[in-house]
């Protein structure tokens, strides 16, 4: 338990400051004295479940960015999803053939057709330096 207060308040002190608050700036919008908030960035105390929700409130995260993060399928597909917000559709649709064909090929197929593509970035890349 103590591994999670720690993480906890790791992350409650990132995301402070790359907001800009002072630990009493960010007590006074959640309600809590400057030492409360230092007592959770140092894992001291715990943030209860109603606090732990106005932190993601002001500090512009989910509650779920406050925890350790599982490595699985459904996180990676959130990610994409999330960096696929400002692209067009017809865009999202083409990254999406690239990831059929991707998948539909096999072995030395799939490696010759990746790296046509690392290719491609990779001169795109450098012409545009």
């Amino acid at each position: 338990m103590n591994d999670l207060s720690k993480f906890v308040g790791s992350k409650i002190r990132e995301y402070r400051k790359r907001k800009g608050f002072t630990q009493e700036v960010l007590g006074n919008k959640i309600g809590v004295k400057a030492n409360t908030v230092s007592a959770y960035e140092r894992g001291v105390i715990s943030p209860e479940q109603d606090m732990l929700f106005a932190l993601s409130e002001v500090l512009d995260v989910r509650v779920d960015d406050l925890f350790p993060q599982k490595e699985d399928k459904t996180n990676e597909l959130e990610r994409a999803l999330r960096m696929t917000k400002n692209l067009e559709v017809k865009d999202v649709e083409f990254l999406n053939k690239l990831i059929e064909k991707t998948l539909s090929l096999e072995n030395e197929e799939r490696e010759r057709f990746l790296e046509s593509i690392r290719f491609t970035v990779d001169y795109y890349n450098k012409m545009n330096e």
